[in-house]
Formats: C-alpha cells, structure tokens, sequence
C-alpha cells in the first residue's frame, strides 16, 4: 500500500558540523509508513485502525465484509485513536496529537496537529482532548479550533500516565506503578487530583463503566499481581477496590459493558480474555481468543470487539454471545515492525518482523511505495541480499532464502534452522554468517540454495546481535562486547580476541569494520572505534559519547551513520581522533538499521516503516541543490 506522505516541519531538522567544515542538511524524503496495529476504533459502518505511521479506514454494511476504502499518513505512530462526531483524534506516540477530519471517510484530511513530547492515549469531552503523556503526566488540549488545537495545561501526577477516561465531571489515569489516580473536571481545562488507588503490578489501561473504574495491569517484574482490577468509583474521592482477576503475565487495555469486561492480554496470556463482571466482587473468565504475540488495545461496538495484534494486524471478533468462544470474524494484516533493511538497484528488502519479508521500489526516492511480500514464520529480524537471493535471518525458524529475481513476487527456495534465534546476517560468497543470539555465530554453506547446510559454529559469551566478515575474520557483536573469530581453515572455529569495556551500560548490536578499525554500537557508552591490526588484541583508539543508546550503525565513504532509540546521526570519520557529528534527523520511532545509497539514508524505523533521508552538504550561496 502506499500511504500519502506528510511532512511534519517538527521533524525537519538541520544540524551543522561541529567543526567548520561543510554544513549538511538532513530531509526526509518519503516513507513507507505501514507498520504495527496498537489501536483501532469503531464508529457505525467504519473501523479505523492505526498501522505503523498511517491511520487505515475499513468499511461495512452489515452484510458485506469488511473493506479497505482509504489511508492516511501521520508524522509518528499511531498508539491511540478516538472517534468523536467527523473527528477522529490520533495519540501520535512521538509527535503529538493528530486530528484528522473523516466527514468523508473515503477521502480523510489532517485537520490540525499539536506537537506533545509523548502521547499514548487520547479521550475526549466537548471541547477538550486530554492525552496520556508518560511521565509528563495528563496533557489538556483545547480543540475548539479543528483547524488549529492548542495545549493548554499540563497536570503532573505520580506515575506514568499510560491511559486515561474521562466519565461524567472526572478523568481517570492509568499511571503504571502509580495505580489510579482521579481528577475532577469541575473546571474542564484545569483537572485538579483529589485521589488515588495504589494498585498491584503496573497500571496500563481502564475503562469506566455504571461507578466503576475497569484497570488492566501487567507484570514487570516476577513478583508483580497483574490482571484485571475493579475500583468503585460510586464516591470519586474515596474509591475502592472490590474486585480482582488474576491473570499470569496481564493485559495491556480493557473495554466494559454490561455483564462483561474485555481484556486484551500480553506474552502467555495473550487474546481476548471475556471476563463476567455481573458479579464484580468475583469476576469469572467465560471465553476469549487465544493469539501467539501480545495484544494491544480493545475497541468494543455492538456485538464486535477489534483487537489490536501489533505485527499480526487486528482481529475482529464475534463477541455476541459472552458465554462461549469467541470466533474471528474478519482478520486484517498489519506490516511488521522493521528490523533490517538491504538494497539492490531499485528495491529495498525489509526484514519486517512477524510479516516476513517486505519489497519497496525505492525507484522514485521521493515515492517510495510497497510492490511485495514473504510471509516468513516467526519474526524476520535482519537480512542480506546477494541480488538474486534474500537471505532472511527469521528468528526461532533459522535461516530463509528468498528468490529475489521477481521483486514483486518473491519466492522462497531453501531453509534451514538454526539452534537459536537468527538475528543479524551477512553473506561473503557462498557462506552466510548469521548471529545467532544465545548460540553466537552459526556458518551455512549456500552454494546450493534450495539446500542450504550448517558447516559450522561458535557460541560467543553473550548473545549474538550482528556479524561482519573480512579477511576470514567474524566480527561479532554479543551485547557482552566484541568477538573476533577466524572463520578459515579446516576444524573448528575459534575465538581469537575480545573486546569488553566493562561498562554495565555497555549493549553491543552493531558492528561495521573498515580497514584496521572497527566501530562497534554500544548502547548507551555509545560509539567505540577499535584497532584491530591484532586482531588477538583489539584496542580501543577513540569513544564517542552518544545522548541515547546506539543500536545500530553503517559506514560509507568516510561516514557512521548510527541509529539510536530516537535518532539517525551522521558522523564525519575521516580523522578518527576527530570524529564529529555532521547531520541528525529525529526518527519516528526506533532507527533499527541502516542502507546508505548515495546521498539517501534508508532507515528500517521499527514501528515506523522505513524512511528515505536525503543528508547532503548544504549548497553553498548562489548554488542550487534540489530541496
């Protein structure tokens, strides 16, 4: 699908060198915004649901099945949506707030947008919106103006404020660690606390329902007693806790009505869990769905609740009869999130979690758009191209090779597992290297790619992220540090050097090597350049500190492009004892890898898609460069 693009100017940024050399400028381009689905709503005939970083719109009559009729674009990811008369309003986890104008479903326009550090969740009452804001506490947004919304207060509170409800003259606040928390609203711009219910394991959604307030929890930590709890709100400045369902691992959200609440349950616990309330002193599971990755959110209407499944898309569910199982009526595909990315001539191949493999034609930089798929099982977390094979690293299932001479119809030919989770991949010849998380280095002879056969294997110390090879030496990065291992000559492989800092902080993903150095993504110590001349005894030459945690990172002419939790940098290398940032662009989501194609970064960002990034030197005065 191809999404239309909006450019949000808060995500323009240019950065200059921090010497007084060139100035480069970073632009996004276009993206390829699909991704996970962490919420849906309904309202009459239509469902909208958020995918990645494009709010999707499908359509009923009651007798025909659903439809997709239309797409739409938002700067971030979609955590939260809530409908209300032509309105619906986005939680945009990293931009703010969207308010997006459905009067003709078929053709939706942003009407308006407020910039919020976080949004997680929105609920709205008259004139107000009022966000979940983490740590920030509850955001007030003053939406008289479709055209132009306007944050108005900030209410800070203990915890941090996953969800919220607004019911009657009160907002309720699902703050984590924190428990409840109650506001009133006796002036709607001004929510002033006046109480709070601790409450076991960690607080992620409520719903309230006839003076009751409905918390999902989920567990943390081993200790942590998560499930569903139910506070009596009839008097909101003492409420009270009557009843409780146990659950193993919780849920993320909750929907009630009636006799029945609706849980939308995580890791062994998730599905749909339909619990009987009727009796809210001893609630009583009836039925539910059971899925193999975790649900996101709930959105209840009639006799149908949508379930939000992230990577495996949405679930909509016959809920009408409460007492039995509850049978999927319709399922919607959602794009994964994006782990690893590689590229050959026109196309862009993205490991994309639960989904598989996807293929975007990148022929048009400026329009970017999917063309194919390959559903793999289990996650595809990294990938390496040859240019007639993809070779997914596809988690818990091992290794998948891929015809990629149709991009449009890829085909897979060969597989073989591995004995842990296939992470990261590299391909040098006929040999295919993967990382193979807690059972280090896995080499798989390719020379007949329909047969694919492990020849060989070291476990490292720690897990396995991301390998390079040169010179019949693997570079792995294991979290721990870096391993140095001679993948030649007959026998067994062995480890011929180490690299450990010793920083507690120290996560080690991403590795590229470049000559006699190597320049390794550590986490939060941030990027390390080591000499590896002696590879027996690797060194380290130079430390670049980093704001946030580096994941991942690609060198190209004399540049590290690294991705952290929140942006794409760019590094001039040339000098290393002078190693500057020349450019940052703040991604969406998580920078999870990078593929460099001239002057373009592509960025698989996670729960975002993947981004195009134009990070050019800025034209001197009088040039033209296009914009």
């Amino acid at each position: 699908m191809h999404t239309k693009l909006i450019i949000s100017t808060a995500m323009l940024l240019v950065l200059t060198s921090f010497s007084s050399a060139q100035t480069f400028t970073t632009e996004l381009l276009s993206r390829w915004a699909l991704g996970p689905v962490f919420a849906a709503a309904a309202d009459g005939d239509y469902v909208y649901m958020g995918s990645g970083g494009a709010v999707r719109i499908l359509k009923t009559n009651g007798e025909t099945p659903w439809e997709e009729i239309a797409d739409l674009e938002v700067a971030g990811v979609v955590k939260d949506l809530f409908v209300d008369g032509n309105f619906i309003y986005a939680a945009d986890e990293n931009q703010g707030l969207v308010l997006v104008d459905v009067t003709d479903p078929a053709d939706p326009k942003i009407s308006g947008r407020v910039s919020l550090q976080y949004s997680s969740s929105v609920h709205v009452k008259g004139d107000y919106a009022y966000t979940a804001a983490g740590w920030n506490g509850v955001m007030v947004i003053d939406i008289t103006d479709k055209t132009a919304p306007r944050l108005v207060k900030r209410v800070k509170t203990t915890g941090l404020v996953k969800d919220v409800f607004v019911d009657g003259d009160y907002l309720y606040a699902a703050a984590s660690k924190a428990g409840l928390r109650v506001m009133s609203l006796a002036d709607p711009a001004l929510p002033k606390e006046i109480s709070n219910i601790e409450l076991p394991g960690y607080t992620y959604g409520l719903h309230v329902e006839n003076g009751k307030v409905y918390t999902s929890s989920i567990e943390v930590v081993e200790e942590d007693i998560c499930g569903l709890y139910i506070v009596d709100v009839s008097d909101p400045v003492a409420p009270e806790q009557i009843g409780f369902y146990k659950m193993k691992y919780g849920a993320e959200k909750v929907w009630a009505r009636g006799d029945f609440a609706y849980l939308a349950g995580v890791a062994n616990d998730a599905g749909l869990h339909v619990i009987d309330v009727s009796d809210p002193t001893n609630p009583q599971r009836t039925s539910g769905y059971y899925s193999p990755t975790c649900s996101e959110h709930i959105w209840v209407q009639d006799d149908i609740a949508y379930l939000s499944h992230g990577d495996r898309g949405l679930e909509i569910i016959d809920i009408s009869n409460g007492a039995q199982a509850a049978p999927v009526v319709k399922h919607y595909d959602a794009a994964g999130k994006s782990r690893g990315i590689c590229i050959v001539g026109d196309y862009a191949y993205l490991a994309n979690g639960y989904s598989g493999m996807r293929v975007i034609d990148i022929s048009d930089p400026e329009n970017v758009k999917g063309v194919g798929f390959y559903k793999t099982a289990g996650r595809a977390l990294g990938i390496a191209c040859d240019g007639i094979y993809a070779y997914v690293a596809a988690e818990h299932f091992g290794l998948r090779v891929v015809d990629i001479t149709a991009p449009d119809k890829p085909r897979a030919v060969g597989y073989i597992d591995t004995p842990g989770d296939a992470y990261g991949i590299t391909i040098a010849g006929k040999t295919v290297y993967i990382a193979d998380g807690p059972k280090g280095l896995q080499v798989i002879d390719v020379t007949n790619p329909y047969q694919p056969r492990r020849v060989k294997q070291f476990e490292t110390a720690g897990y396995a992220y991301d390998v390079v090879v040169k010179d019949g030496i693997a570079y792995v990065a294991d979290g721990k540090g870096l391993r140095l291992i001679r993948v030649t000559g007959e026998g067994e492989l062995g480890e011929i050097g180490h690299f450990d800092s010793g920083n507690e902080r120290q996560d080690v993903r991403g590795i590229r090597v470049v000559g006699n150095l190597a320049y390794i993504a550590s986490g939060y110590p941030g990027l390390r350049v080591l000499d590896v001349s002696d590879p027996a005894n690797p060194t380290e030459v130079k430390y670049v500190r980093t704001k946030r945690a580096v994941r991942t990172i690609e060198i190209v002419d004399n540049k590290a492009y690294i991705g952290d939790l929140e942006w794409l940098r760019v590094y001039d290398i040339s000098e290393t004892q002078a190693i500057h940032q020349l450019a940052a662009y703040k991604t969406p989501a998580y920078a999870d890898y990078i593929a460099v194609s001239g002057d373009i970064a592509y960025v698989a960002s996670h729960q975002a898609g993947m981004l195009a990034i134009r990070i050019a030197p800025e034209a001197e005065e009088g040039a033209q460069i296009k914009p």
